[in-house]
């Protein structure tokens, strides 16, 4: 029996603890080769399993910074191309949630509507309902990941900085892609740096389809406009969380590009329900974790009027009351 046929054998769990250890660290050319031999060994269902496995270790020794990070171009390639033939052998209806950080998960640069270090509500359902709802396997890991332009810095720090950030919102088993110091200084960059994410993530994950969570403070319906508009047809929309007061023209105009602009989570459930990512019930458990989320802050009343005026609104819209 040769080493594939073993390999083949292996539950992916214990082929996941085998491969992480690899790639901390200096990786050699040695064990590089054994990462991608081990890899390509395995087909199919259980192929996609491993790859999530490896993308949801809980820092930022994930699939990605193995890949593109620890991997010379050869193999690199090589594993890669598995990685394609396998989506192509066993296409799944999966959904890839992407999902940015600052003004989309927590209120940040440029939201006055909130006090600055809210967790938006409704935000944490919304982010559990698309990662259970539109997966084959709703128990397994890894659907979720966080792409923002924060550097990852040295040996990840940043990236764990920002993972120990989400730990405590009782969020799904997630990842997060990072950027470097150079991609903070203007938002032709920050978006530039996003779209290599978004555009990694598809080489990963090519058998999944996509959704990106963000918001109008820093290029991110760009980005999200701009993956739509790519070839290869993955990305099912953006949902935009509005931050700097579009108006009702600037919102037509991004959802011809795909791009749905929403205010509070509410309206990002009712999006999601349209585009076929959300179940009612599961759009509706949004709405209302957002409306409970809403009452439990400590606003002032120019700010509470509003949220109330256009989260009533959003309600409407998915016929709540």
């Amino acid at each position: 029996m040769d080493s594939s046929t073993v390999t083949a054998r292996v539950p992916t769990e214990l082929l996941a603890r085998l491969i992480g250890p690899l790639h901390r660290g200096r990786v050699t050319r040695e064990d590089q080769q054994a990462i991608v031999d081990t890899m390509t060994a395995v087909t199919g269902a259980p192929f996609h399993d491993l790859k999530y496995r490896l993308n949801a270790t809980g820092d930022h020794h994930d699939l990605e910074h193995l890949v593109f990070d620890h991997l010379d171009e050869d193999l690199q390639d090589r594993l890669l191309e598995h990685i394609a033939a396998q989506a192509q052998a066993d296409p799944t209806p999966d959904l890839r949630v992407l999902c940015d950080i600052d003004d989309t998960l927590r209120c940040a640069l440029h939201d006055d509507r909130y006090p600055r270090g809210t967790v938006y509500p409704g935000v944490v359902e919304l982010l559990t309902q698309l990662d259970r709802g539109a997966a084959a396997d709703p128990g397994r890991v890894g659907d979720l990941t966080f792409v923002t332009a924060r550097p990852g810095g040295p040996a990840g720090l940043i990236e764990e900085y920002t993972r120990d950030g989400l730990a405590d919102l009782g969020l799904p088993p997630h990842s997060v892609l990072g950027g470097s110091l150079l991609n903070l200084h203007t938002k032709a960059a920050i978006a530039e740096r996003k779209l290599q994410n978004m555009e990694r993530d598809h080489l990963l994950f090519p058998e999944c389809r996509m959704v990106f969570v963000g918001d109008s403070g820093q290029a991110d319906g760009d980005v999200g406009a701009e993956m739509a508009a790519r070839p290869h047809d993955h990305v099912v929309g953006t949902l935009l969380h509005d931050v700097t007061g579009l108006d009702g023209a600037a919102r037509a105009a991004w959802a011809e590009r795909g791009v749905h602009v929403f205010d509070t989570y509410a309206g990002a459930a009712g999006h999601a329900l349209r585009l076929g990512l959300l179940t009612r019930e599961q759009a509706h458990a949004v709405a209302g974790a957002t409306r409970e989320g809403v009452a439990r802050l400590d606003l002032e009343p120019r700010q509470r009027a509003h949220l109330e005026d256009v989260l009533t609104a959003e309600e409407a819209d998915l016929r709540i009351g």
